[in-house]
């Protein structure tokens, strides 16, 4: 409830700014920036958008120990260490791809 409370709080706060003050909020704010017309002009309708789907093979392979540690230490002992190490591969798959030509 007590979330609640505060939201509400929040929103009659907004309610009592002109349209003036809230423009000037939404500019000053870093994560709220206007739309311009060449960003506009460039956009693309959400549905046309195809997301490139990569499968992914569930494969068992031994790797030591320091690097695994140095992995997990790099995502702060938190989950994403495996994807850390797929995004390093195919970095070094793109480059020997890339300088090969």
């Amino acid at each position: 409830m007590e979330n609640k409370s505060k939201i509400m709080s929040d929103l009659e706060a907004i309610r009592k700014k002109t349209p003036e003050q809230l423009h000037k909020a939404a500019i000053e704010d870093q994560d709220s920036q206007p739309v311009t017309r060449e960003m506009f002009a460039k956009a693309v309708p959400w549905g046309s958008i195809k997301p490139k789907i990569i499968k992914k093979k569930d494969v068992h392979i031994f790797i030591d120990e320091d690097v695994i540690e140095y992995f997990k230490e790099e995502t702060g002992g938190k989950r994403g260490y495996q994807t850390m190490i797929n995004n390093v591969l195919r970095q070094y798959m793109q480059h020997r791809r890339e300088s090969s030509l």
